[in-house]
């Protein structure tokens, strides 16, 4: 019987290196063939807070509430409710399956709802509905095949349907229906060619529509239709000039009130305020500037017409945001009530008149964001409910009047997020259905570890961070061991491993940054062994039991990272030996036991990176063999004990990465097989001991990466099975032995999905052992230890999320390594890529030593192998070419596109870089831009063929000071969308391009300014999903000139998510960003470099709570060229790029404030950067975040 737990971990191979020499056959035993079957499951629910159904954007037709859910098996679709429990049903799986159709825009026109969604075959498209599904149907496709026509931003206008769409010919451009596809059409193509003017914002006053769109001189600005072509017309350009482009108001919040239109617009200095228009441009003015500041922004938000008075949110710079009121003058636009006393304000930000009643969202009282209501006094202004007790919120959103009832979204830990109703009484505020019941949030178990018989790992149970827990396979013998940082932060105990019983791991417990630590399995025998780095982090890592002693790598500030051990007591934990003497290190990793000999691949300035052993003393710490003479390196890797011989990948310069062993001695590290013939390698992976024979991954240039073995012998070394046919390979992982049964997880790329296999060495005995997730999905098992000859592991049935599971046969998940890549700015163009703990793996020169205008960096899966690629491009004074590298071998790619020229070869201005799978064809594809001097060409290449996917202007065409890029899956439907900044001397104007189309992304973080509007620093972007949504977030950070001021926007909602310093705010050299899950928790970091000026540190921040994961010098800290950045992890088989971002300086569909400008203090003449001054800046920091009403 199989008990179920919670854990999430990804999978991840390792990648070895190879040589040749005399052959001696092992002792083999011949394994026994077994049949082994799945029993019944039982989840014990660690975590049981539940994700919900996220009920969004409610439509009132004939008193029905129509809105979009996931229910957790059909993706989010359209549903309808008359607020009963049974009355709550969907509309229809548009989007059959898991898919989802993603319904928005939800318009109700004479009686039926209209709504753009995407049935995964024709993109998105018009449809329509009587709430029936079969009256579910498209009304007009604008281009055929999967390509999205986009109508949004839909608005009745006196019974006429007008919204935005682009037939493919047109661009962007305003439309109108009847609500049949005859009816359909064009109302005026107000910006020749492909470009549009992108109407957004749409709003009903007196039969007029009022919108904000973008002319090709005005920027964007307010305009407004009668339905004609003629009668479409700019309305003002209240923001004259030219700055960036055409400069732009960005008119937001367009609101009806009595006939006058209300909306917030910019001014010259980036401040929005409160506006209003008569439909003329002379009638079109400042109701008030609420935050009379330079800088200064009032930020009105959630405009609501409230019995023909204006209501919304607004920050006067002295209350935060609050409620507040207008009658249209400026007198008469005033505070309402100041709900959270002090500058960080109660974050009005959601309004919602409901016959009268005006509800609102709002954080003050101490309870969190939950529900209030108003009469429009400061004496009427009460909480309706705490739906979640005490300072927890709910966040009551998505407020919507449905026939005289309040319907909203709010949060609960055991539905999490899901339909309520509200008259406006406590009594009256309920949950109207649970209806997403399948799935919950799971635990994150990871490094399991056994000990004494029990299970000891890294979980969280939502009210504790990730902290040290233990279980013995039963429900009331899995228990939270110790809290070392009580509350919600979490010690994150880490690098787990049992040594006679004490149980060694690494932690940080608020005092001391991450130190080593060790428990007995009590909370009072769990403690700190030693403050290895004082002030600093010692970051102990590859953490190996070598007969009694614990051996690990670590830095005490001195010495760089380098070999230590301990006996489990301070005085008894010390350094073994500096083999890099100084400062820099020799980082030490792939820590393996030998028959008591340590075993470990580090490098020094001798001879570069190789493999290494030690009796734990300092004269008997010594080279073992130096696979390439000199400095260039060998990477031993996957070192594993094979019954007391040491086998391994390298590479020697001549066969690429293959399968070696040694004895210990030069003479006895030989060379076993060429698998895949030639300098390419077969990159051996995952060597696994079972049973005198020695299985493991690779690749032969042929079956791509599939199951082996060795006996020791070239001749005994050969292919098991082909499982997933083809090239493709099933990427074998996780290798256990349990009991003499081997287990592994496969891909067979179809039938079964990522599941566990079973093998007896043979091809008829290899095959699928438990389909966890039933079908093709992928089960995903993950963070696995054999426990007392019972496996414990994690996975995911489709219902309970990542779990820990108990079986008595199950296997392990593999380490996950992930890569950080720099490329230097200026001097010589060479690109490093390093492990997370600053391991420098390799280095090279993409194009020559001798060329000094750097290399930009990106990383990816280009030719679909799974390995992570380094795709390369030169600087300003090189040509544009690219070209692209394994980061395994440091070679120029097999498969796919390799080497090419972007731009002509006459172009010298230097090219970025992005990669992302834009098309979902399994290939992640090139995005390139010039740098400045160049003007906003962005071209997409496929990674499979090279052939131009698309290209297009991403600022106006005669804009030269170069762009930024990075691409994302901003939408969350499975594609990389481009993402853009300017160069230095443009403002910091981010905008989102699809990447199949060109065309600009609607959403609420697709067209905004990331800081002030006249910062011209110019700036750098990244993506990844920091709040694990499943969208990419962007990622930002100022070029040379603006502080180090690093920041995230949601995807979801433009809101900025996080915000810091990420080096002294003295600096002044630019910051450029990457992004990938370098700790394996689910959630995006932030890895961020400095600017030419600025020395080679590269830190990686956590992006949960910005904790650092990862702080070295890429390169000699004395250089200041500067570095450029990427980050990834080589998985096979590779995950799909997930994909998200807003500002509080936008243009479209937010919710945030605004704030401050970057400071711009004077840059120092030498690079400065320490962990206590970064540290020093919190307090200000804190107070900026305060400022903000960042929680």
């Amino acid at each position: 019987m199989w008990k179920s737990f919670f854990a999430e971990r990804l999978g991840q191979r390792h990648h070895l290196p190879s040589q040749p020499s005399k052959e001696t056959p092992l002792q083999l035993e011949t394994l026994e063939p077994r049949v082994l079957l799945a029993g019944d499951l039982n989840v014990i629910d660690i975590n049981p807070f539940n994700f919900g159904s996220s009920p969004l954007r409610f439509e009132d037709v004939n008193g029905t509430a129509y809105f979009t859910a996931n229910d957790g098996s059909i993706g989010t679709e359209l549903w309808m409710s008359d607020g009963t429990s049974a009355g709550t049903q969907l509309v229809k799986d548009i989007n059959e399956g898991a898919g989802s159709s993603n319904a928005r825009y939800l318009t109700n026109l004479n009686g039926t709802l209209f709504f753009g969604a995407n049935d995964g075959t024709n993109g998105f498209a018009l449809w329509k509905t009587d709430g029936t599904s079969v009256g579910t149907q498209v009304v007009k496709d604008f281009q055929e095949g999967v390509n999205d026509s986009g109508p949004e931003y839909m608005a009745n206008v006196s019974g006429t349907l007008f919204f935005r769409a682009s037939d493919g010919s047109t661009g962007s451009e305003l439309w109108k229906s009847d609500g049949t596809s005859a009816g359909t059409e064009l109302v005026a193509d107000s910006y020749s060619g492909s470009y549009g003017i992108s109407p957004r914002h749409l709003t009903n006053v007196n039969g007029t529509v009022f919108f904000a769109a973008t002319g090709s001189t005005t920027g964007t600005e307010l305009w407004k239709s009668d339905g004609t072509s003629g009668g479409t017309e700019l309305v003002k350009d209240i923001l004259l000039g030219v700055l960036f482009g055409p400069n732009s108001s960005n008119p937001n919040e367009l609101t009806n009130v009595n006939g006058t239109l209300f909306f917030r617009a910019a001014n010259e200095a980036g401040n929005y305020e409160l506006w209003k228009s008569d439909g003329t441009s002379g009638g079109t003015v400042l109701v008030k500037d609420i935050y009379p500041a330079v800088y200064g922004a009032s930020f009105p938000t959630a405009l609501t017409n409230f019995n023909g008075t204006l209501f919304f949110g607004a920050n006067d710079g002295s209350t935060g945001f609050e409620l507040w009121k207008s009658d249209g003058t400026s007198g008469g636009t005033e505070l309402v009530v100041d709900l959270s006393k002090g500058s960080a304000g109660s974050q009005v930000t959601q309004l919602a008149n409901v016959n009268g009643t005006l509800f609102i969202r709002a954080n003050a009282g101490g309870y969190g964001y939950e529900l209030w209501k108003s009469d429009g006094t400061s004496g009427g202004t009460v909480l309706v409910k705490d739906i979640w007790d005490g300072s927890k919120s709910s966040n009551a959103r998505s407020l919507t009047n449905i026939d005289g009832t309040l319907f909203f979204t709010a949060d609960l830990a055991s539905t999490g997020s899901e339909l309520w109703i509200s008259n406006g009484t406590s009594a009256g505020t309920q949950l109207v259905k649970d209806i997403n019941t399948l799935k919950t949030q799971g635990s994150s178990i990871t490094s399991i570890v056994e000990m004494n018989g029990t299970a000891f790992f890294k979980a969280t149970n939502g009210e504790t961070g990730f902290e040290l827990w233990m279980s013995n396979g039963t429900t009331a013998g899995t228990q939270l061991v110790a809290d070392i940082i009580p509350g919600e932060n979490g010690g994150g105990p880490d690098y787990f491993v049992n040594v006679n019983g004490t149980l060694f791991f690494t932690a940080y417990d608020g005092s001391y940054d991450r130190e080593l630590w060790m428990s007995d399995g009590t909370s009072g025998g769990t403690a700190l062994v030693k403050n290895i780095n004082g002030s600093g982090s010692s970051m102990p890592r590859n953490l190996v039991n070598v007969s009694g002693t614990l051996f690990f790598s670590a830095t005490d500030g001195a010495n760089g990272y380098e070999l230590w051990k301990s006996n489990g007591t301070s005085t008894g934990t010390v350094l073994v030996k500096d083999l890099q003497t100084g400062s820099t290190s020799s980082n030490p990793f792939n820590l393996v036991n030998v028959n008591g000999t340590l075993y470990f691949s580090a490098g020094n300035s001798s001879y570069g990176t190789e493999l290494w052993k030690s009796d734990g003393t300092s004269g008997g710490t010594q080279l073992v063999k130096d696979f390439i003479p000199g400095y260039t390196s060998g990477n031993p890797n996957a070192l594993v004990n094979f019954n007391g011989t040491l086998f391994f990948a390298t590479n020697d310069g001549s066969y690429g990465n293959e399968l070696w062993k040694s004895d210990g001695t030069s003479a006895g590290t030989v060379f076993v097989k060429d698998i895949q013939a030639g300098s390419y390698g077969s990159s051996p992976s995952n060597l696994t001991n079972l049973n005198g024979t020695i299985f493991f991954t690779a690749n032969d240039g042929t079956n791509g990466f599939e199951l082996w073995k060795s006996d020791g012998t070239s001749a005994g070394t050969v292919f098991v099975k082909d499982i997933n046919t083809g090239s493709s390979g099933s990427s074998p992982s996780l290798f256990i032995n349990v009991n003499g049964s081997f287990f592994f997880r496969a891909d067979d790329d179809g039938t079964y999905g990522r599941e566990l296999w079973t093998t007896d060495g043979t091809s008829a005995g290899t095959m699928v052992f438990s389909d966890t997730y039933p079908g093709s999905e992928n089960g995903n098992v993950y963070g696995a230890a054999n426990i007392n000859g019972s496996l414990f592991f994690s996975a995911n049935d489709g219902t309970n999320g990542l779990e820990l599971w108990v079986s008595e046969e199950i296997p392990p998940p593999p380490t996950v390594k992930p890569l950080l890549v720099t490329g230097s700015d200026s001097g010589g163009g060479v690109v490093r890529v390093f492990d997370e703990a600053g391991t420098e793996l390799m280095n090279f020169f993409p194009f020559t030593a001798a060329f000094t205008g750097g290399v930009r960096v990106a990383t990816g899966d280009i030719n679909g192998d799974g390995i992570l690629d380094i795709v390369t491009a030169a600087g300003p004074g090189g040509g544009p070419r690219v070209s692209v590298y394994d980061s395994e071998t440091g070679n120029l790619i097999t498969g796919g596109v390799n080497d090419f020229f972007a731009y002509a070869p006459t172009i010298t201005t230097g090219v970025f870089v992005a990669v992302g799978d834009v098309n979902d064809d399994g290939f992640d594809d090139i995005i390139t831009s010039p740098d400045a001097g160049g003007g906003p060409h962005i071209k997409v290449f496929s990674g499979q063929d090279g052939s131009v996917i698309t290209e297009f202007y991403a600022y106006a065409p005669t804009i030269t000071v170069g762009v930024r890029i990075a691409a994302g899956d901003i939408d969350g439907n499975g594609t990389a969308e481009v993402i853009t900044a300017p160069g230095a001397g443009g403002g910091p104007h981010i905008r989102v391009f699809s990447g199949t189309t060109g065309m600009q992304m609607a959403g609420a973080a697709t067209n905004f300014y990331a800081y002030a509007f006249d910062i011209t620093t110019g700036v750098y972007v990244a993506s990844g999903d920091v709040d694990n949504d499943g969208k990419d977030d962007i990622i930002t950070a100022p070029g040379a000139g603006g502080g180090p001021h690093v920041k995230v926007f949601s995807s979801e909602d433009g809101s900025v998510l996080k915000e810091f310093y990420a080096y002294n705010p003295s600096i002044t050299v630019g910051v450029r960003v990457a992004s990938a899950d370098l700790n394996d928790d689910g959630f995006a970091d932030i890895i961020t470099v400095p600017g030419a000026g600025g020395g080679p540190h590269t830190l990686a921040f956590s992006g949960v709570d910005l904790s650092q994961i990862a702080n070295f010098y890429s390169g000699p800290a004395s250089n200041l060229d500067g570095l450029f950045v990427a980050g990834g992890i080589s998985i096979v088989p590779a995950a799909p790029a997930s994909a998200p971002f807003s500002s509080f300086y936008v243009s479209e569909d937010s919710e945030v404030t605004e704030e401050e400008s970057i400071e711009s203090p004077t840059a120092k003449k030498s690079w400065y950067d320490e962990t206590e001054a970064f540290f020093q800046s919190a307090e200000k920091i804190d107070k900026l975040f305060s400022g903000l009403g960042i929680e």
